[in-house]
């Protein structure tokens, strides 16, 4: 269901996982209940700042939202949050949005494509995934321009270890370093290792011109329009 009227939420903590995102945890005032599937966004206000849409980046659990918040630069809303809001902080949220939430019911392997702060969603996706009761393969491949937009990696990494299904693929645009990740597009490294993905369910966030060519590269390799998932048309 769909919350039109903004509610209060607190900062319950922040952490700078690179010099442009931060991490943000949010919890409702009053512990007020908050329902959203694995996948969907909010749009956050603050004060005369314009309101902005910012993927969840946890699935349902209790009641905390994950939101991370790339500085843009622009001197907007994520600025402020980048540099100026701390713990205890007040944030109102609109929503949930969005279509592109996790369908447990599918139960094929999964594919998740995300670039940039793309990985919000993707990261909400693919737990939903492993905490399902389906011992389904899920991969997740992340798209950077360059090894300082890497977050989350070492979180993923320890997340194929405690999960013998899930695999994680990070691939860089420009690497600066010789550091054995995989180089490249994001989208062209997922067609080198699937012939065929006929049958697997997919998600896309990330850069609208990601987003597109992935979705040609999955009809492509033979994903029907109804098993690929995106918010970006």
């Amino acid at each position: 269901m769909t919350n039109n009227t903004p509610t209060p939420f607190k900062i319950d903590s922040i952490e700078d996982v690179t010099n442009e995102v931060r991490v943000l945890s949010l919890r409702a005032l009053g512990n007020t209940p908050y329902a959203w599937r694995a996948g969907q966004y909010v749009c956050l206000g603050l004060g005369d700042f314009d309101s902005r849409h910012y993927s969840i980046a946890n699935p349902p659990g209790d009641g905390a939202l994950e939101v991370h918040v790339r500085r843009s630069g622009a001197g907007g809303l994520s600025d402020h949050i980048c540099t100026q809001l701390n713990i205890g902080d007040t944030l109102h949220v609109e929503g949930p949005f969005g279509a592109a939430y996790f369908r447990a019911q599918h139960g094929g392997p999964l594919l998740a494509i995300a670039g940039g702060t793309g990985l919000a969603p993707m990261k909400a996706v693919v737990e939903a995934a492993l905490q399902s009761d389906l011992n389904r393969d899920v991969h997740l491949y992340v798209g950077v321009q360059t090894e300082r937009d890497l977050y989350l990696e070492r979180y993923f990494i320890k997340l194929t270890h405690a999960h013998s299904n899930f695999r994680f693929i990070t691939v860089i645009a420009e690497p600066t370093e010789n550091s054995g990740r995989r180089s490249g597009l994001v989208g062209d490294a997922v067609a080198a290792d699937f012939p065929f993905l006929y049958g697997h369910q997919c998600y896309l966030a990330g850069p609208p011109a990601m987003v597109a060519a992935c979705r040609s590269m999955l009809k492509l390799k033979s994903v029907p329009a109804h098993d690929i998932f995106s918010d970006i048309a």
